[in-house]
Formats: structure tokens, C-alpha cells, sequence
């Protein structure tokens, strides 16, 4: 029999047959006691400011420019946007399948580490 499978079947053993010994009364305020809190840090910083107001502008900027195009300009830039995703369509055929074997592969890179650990026998 293996170590580990007797050393289970007593730990079972004295968990069934052993009486629980009772709680202690002051458990909570020693364990309270023991607990260190830090400030904790600002969950918002200057740069996330500056980068909201930034990301802000720009969006402004955006929707005013769009606003004041000439509608001749509006309409060669929704060609050009049309003829973009039909090239993108027509030549792109690769991408759908590189994109999915890619992830693939990440997966399996992030999932192959946990699993070898979890299989490996540490010597418990």
C-alpha cells in the first residue's frame, strides 16, 4: 500500500473516532490582533486622470472633425472604408484560421505548465 493512502485512511480514521476539542474564546482577537492593514493605496491616480482626459479630447476632437467634413469628403471616406473591408474580405482569407490556432496555441501554452504540475508527483 502506498504511503500517502496510509497515512489518508489514519488521518480518516482520527477524524471520525477522536473528539473535537472545543474552540477558544479568545481566538477571534488574537487572530484580529495579528492582522497587519497598510494604507491602502489610491485607487484612482493622477495619470489614470490625465490619460481619461486625453482619451476625452481625443473622442471630442474625433466627433467635431467627423461634424465639419464636407458631405463629398464623408462619402469618399465611406468608399474608401467599403473597398478596405472588401480587400480585407477577398484577400484576408487566411486570417479567420491563423487567428484561431493561434489562440489555440496560447491556450495550450497557458493550460500545458498547470497541467504537468498538477501530474507530477512531488513527493508528497
Amino acid at each position: 500500500m502506498d504511503n500517502r493512502l496510509e497515512q489518508d485512511a489514519l488521518i480518516e480514521d482520527a477524524l471520525q473516532n477522536y473528539p473535537l476539542a472545543p474552540m477558544p474564546r479568545d481566538i477571534t482577537a488574537s487572530v484580529m490582533a495579528r492582522i497587519q492593514v497598510d494604507k491602502r493605496p489610491a485607487l484612482v491616480t493622477w495619470n489614470d486622470f490625465a490619460i481619461a482626459l486625453v482619451v476625452t479630447l481625443t473622442i471630442g476632437a474625433l466627433f467635431i472633425t467627423a461634424q465639419s467634413l464636407p458631405p463629398i469628403a464623408l462619402m469618399k471616406l465611406r468608399m474608401q472604408g467599403i473597398l478596405l473591408y472588401q480587400d480585407f474580405i477577398v484577400n484576408a482569407r487566411w486570417l479567420v484560421p491563423t487567428l484561431f490556432f493561434g489562440l489555440a496555441t496560447l491556450l495550450a501554452g497557458l493550460a500545458i505548465s498547470p497541467l504537468l504540475r498538477m501530474t507530477m508527483d512531488d513527493g508528497r
